[in-house]
């Protein structure tokens, strides 16, 4: 439902409405000016809300604590991860040269059988 009302404008006002009708393709000044009135309602709303949202600034103690904190967790991770690694890397060393000393071993074995065994052989002669 509308209202009809009369009013009156200084110059300045008036040529602003023309101009802000033509920009905004309306053909009744009141058009116009419902529209205005709603862009300013929804402005002022705006800045009502913009307080709540406004999240205050932390100290810099408070950035440096923060940060230092996440370092201290990244170097922590980094250690653990680079311990796992050594000690995956230990046991895979381990493993290799107990395989090489058995492959050794077995050799030497064999070697002193063969020995043994071109001992007796001259002994039974």
């Amino acid at each position: 439902m509308k209202q009809r009302r009369m009013v009156s404008f200084d110059t300045e006002t008036d040529e602003y409405l023309q101009q802000y009708m033509k920009e905004q393709h309306f053909r009744f000044p009141g058009d116009a000016i419902a529209r205005i009135c709603q862009e300013h309602q929804t402005l002022k709303e705006e800045k009502q809300e913009t307080p709540k949202q406004i999240v205050p600034v932390p100290s810099v103690e408070e950035m440096v604590g923060a940060i230092s904190e996440k370092i201290n967790q990244l170097m922590e991770t980094e250690r653990h991860f680079l311990r796992n690694e050594w000690f995956c890397m230990e046991e895979s060393m381990k493993r290799s040269m107990v395989e090489v000393f058995e492959q050794v071993e077995e050799k030497q074995a064999a070697k002193r059988g063969e020995l043994v065994a071109a001992f007796l052989e001259r002994y039974n002669k």
